[in-house]
């Protein structure tokens, strides 16, 4: 057939939609498949024979898939963000919806065998963390502990409420990783009988100690990972390449047992069959290959008989035995294969793409966007070749998501840029948020000022044509982000026109709420362009204080005054701190006398506290402040029982908060 045509004329139980997940039950009779459009088809792989299929009951692409229950009565869990439980009868699919507490109607034998099949299972509800969001990846450890990574980096461990209390809250034992080691983690796995955490970060891989969360050991793989596979009672781990390549690895020892060159584009998905030392790759080329742990060369490959072009593979399950397996293509084709030691390889079923796959995969362009955050180069073609695309709507949150990741993320400002333009022209309703992340993440560069240039056309407006535009940008305006932004970038030219348009800016009292919201957002735009500014807005920093006093202006501003102080760093912690020692050591009397404590203290040393802490171990203030503030306050504990009351002394509280952070700060 020619590759020219749009359709093939394959066996029509070929999915019409690209295969999202796959599972084969352990004795290798039956299979099944799950794919973007939610439906969900059931195999039976001795005879490579489609047996059932139902569309229609999922909200959207099937995540994952695992069989759970015993032979007789087969039962299949499947994913959509909520969860599904299919049972398999001699002549009926049954089908429920499992609640959020789905966790009590799985036994612990279920749970093991999901997390067996998947490595993964992306649903909290069933594992009783129902208010968490939906996480990059799940395991769990042998105590018990739920394992939950995100899709920016960070890692926890949760332990999970007593059968006693099971709606008491879960809670945190541990967390690794975040904002400064950021890196997607939809590939961490657990292994070793669940003593390990392997968590693919930039440049590396890390492996935890799962119970603790102390780095184990780390090591860096020939290429970055696209695909993993960690054997659930050994500390082995295989790990799929973008260059197509494949390592073993003991992740107790981080030490390399072997690597082959597998196939000749990114390794999309491995697959380990536990009872033997076997592993499956499938591969963006359309190849399938079996490798054995420490073996030289294949033990088989498979091609289908179709256009290398038509025939990406993105999914694979297997028997533990090795002996079955089922494989599944964008393009919807699955594939089943039987294999022996003297027969190799043996396709049961080929499947036949049911569309004609052309330009690039979208999924091969996100996993690029995910990962290329330090390269600035290979992440902006990406953004590109994506936005030049008409873009399916099934895609557009996932696509969403990964171009924020870029903004935030990213180490190149021409990709971060790239990517905000990008996300404008898919969902842009989510750009002013994630602009705000952007900004607090990464300084400078003058990505503001080309961005606005590039959304309004005019290359380079004057401060006050900025300042006076800021009163007509609602606050969801993006280009309001973008302008006080770009006065931030200004520094200290910008700062004084900034400050007076402040100062000039009315303050409406509380009964003055006709046009309080224009006024409040205009302010908090001129307050956000002295926050990026940083240090050089400190000759604002009097202004802010008295801001931040004054409660008759709406009470979001003064938290923005806060903010901005906070933000201003060392001379404003100098010039606060300045202030907590004069108010501590004036003393003030009531008309009969008496001493009156002095107002301010807890508001001062709170915005003290939230200081970066290099700026408050800098200071030469803080010390004395906080040293007058124990002198007024007693220099007791901060604590002391009233009426049978534990009471707390907020001030000398907050005064100790400060001393433990910049200890904090020393010591590092």
């Amino acid at each position: 057939m020619s590759g020219d045509d749009d359709r093939y004329s394959g066996p029509s139980e070929d999915h019409g939609d690209a295969v999202t997940a796959v599972a084969v039950s352990a004795d290798g009779r039956m299979g099944a498949t799950g794919a973007r459009s939610g439906e969900i088809r059931l195999w039976d792989l001795r005879h490579g024979l489609l047996t059932a299929y139902v569309g229609g009951l999922h909200d959207g692409p099937v995540e994952n898939a695992a069989f759970i229950g015993n032979a007789r009565r087969p039962q299949l869990l499947t994913t959509d963000g909520s969860a599904s439980l299919w049972t398999v009868t001699a002549d009926a699919l049954e089908w429920r919806r499992l609640p959020r507490d789905g966790r009590r109607l799985l036994t612990s034998a279920d749970r093991e065998a999901v997390l067996r099949q998947c490595g993964d299972f992306r649903w909290l509800g069933a594992f009783g963390l129902s208010d968490r969001h939906d996480p990059a990846a799940v395991g769990r450890t042998g105590s018990g502990l739920i394992v939950v990574s995100g899709d920016r980096g960070l890692i926890e461990a949760w332990r999970q409420p007593p059968r006693e209390r099971p709606y008491a809250d879960a809670e945190v034992v541990w967390a690794f990783g975040g904002k400064d080691d950021a890196a997607d983690q939809r590939l961490m796995r657990c292994c070793d009988l669940w003593r390990l955490v392997v968590s693919p970060r930039r440049g590396r891989v890390v492996v935890l100690d799962a119970e603790t969360g102390i780095v184990v050991t780390a090591f860096t793989p020939p290429a970055r990972p696209t695909a993993i596979a960690a054997h659930p009672d050994r500390p082995l781990v295989v790990l799929g390449g973008r260059d197509g390549s494949l390592s073993w690895w003991d992740a107790r020892s981080g030490h390399c047992l072997g690597r082959v060159q597998a196939h000749a584009g990114r390794v999309r998905t491995l697959a380990l069959a536990t009872g033997t030392d076997l592993v499956m790759s499938v591969s963006q080329d359309g190849t399938v290959a079996l490798w054995r742990l420490h073996g030289r060369g294949p033990a088989g490959r498979f091609a289908p008989p179709m256009p290398a072009a038509s025939r990406e593979l993105t999914q694979v399950a297997g028997t533990p035995d090795g002996r079955c397996w089922l494989i599944g293509g964008r393009g919807g084709q699955v594939h089943v294969l039987h294999w022996s030691d003297h027969a190799g390889l043996v396709p049961q079923r080929v499947g036949r793409p049911s569309w004609k796959m052309g330009g690039g995969d979208v999924e091969t362009l996100l996993d690029d966007i995910r990962h290329h955050w330090d390269d600035g180069t290979a992440s902006a073609a990406a953004v590109r070749e994506l936005a030049s695309g008409d873009l399916d709507e099934a895609w557009r949150e996932t696509a969403a998501d990964a171009l924020v990741d870029l903004m935030v993320n990213g180490a190149d400002p021409a990709a971060r840029e790239t990517a905000v333009i990008a996300l404008s022209g898919i969902a842009k309703d989510r750009v002013t948020t994630a602009l705000y992340q952007m900004f607090d993440r990464h300084d400078g560069h003058g990505s503001a000022g080309r961005l606005l240039a590039y959304f309004t056309g005019e290359d380079a407006p004057t401060t006050e044509q900025l300042i006076a535009n800021l009163p007509g940008l609602g606050n969801g305006n993006f280009l309001g982000v973008l302008t006080s932004a770009t006065l931030g970038e200004r520094g200290a030219t910008a700062v004084p026109a900034v400050h007076a348009a402040l100062r000039a800016s009315p303050f409406p009292t509380r009964e003055d709420a006709d046009y309080w919201w224009r006024d409040e957002t205009t302010k908090y735009w001129l307050l956000y362009a002295l926050r990026q500014a940083g240090a050089d807005a400190a000759p604002v920093t009097p202004t802010l204080l008295a801001m931040l006093y004054d409660d008759e202006i709406y009470r979001d501003t003064r938290h923005y005054a806060k903010v901005t102080l906070q933000a201003i760093g060392l001379p404003a912690a100098d010039t606060i701190a300045a202030e907590v020692r004069r108010r501590a050591d004036l003393l003030v009397h009531d008309e009969n006398g008496e001493d009156e404590e002095s107002e301010g203290f807890s508001l001062l040393l709170d915005t003290l506290l939230g200081m970066p802490p290099a700026a408050l171990a800098a200071s030469r203030e803080v010390g004395p402040a906080l040293e007058a503030v124990r002198r007024r306050f007693g220099n007791g504990p901060s604590t002391y029982e009233e009426n049978g009351e534990l009471v707390q002394v907020y001030e000398l509280h907050l005064a100790d908060c400060i001393d433990e952070t910049i200890a904090e700060q020393i010591k590092e």
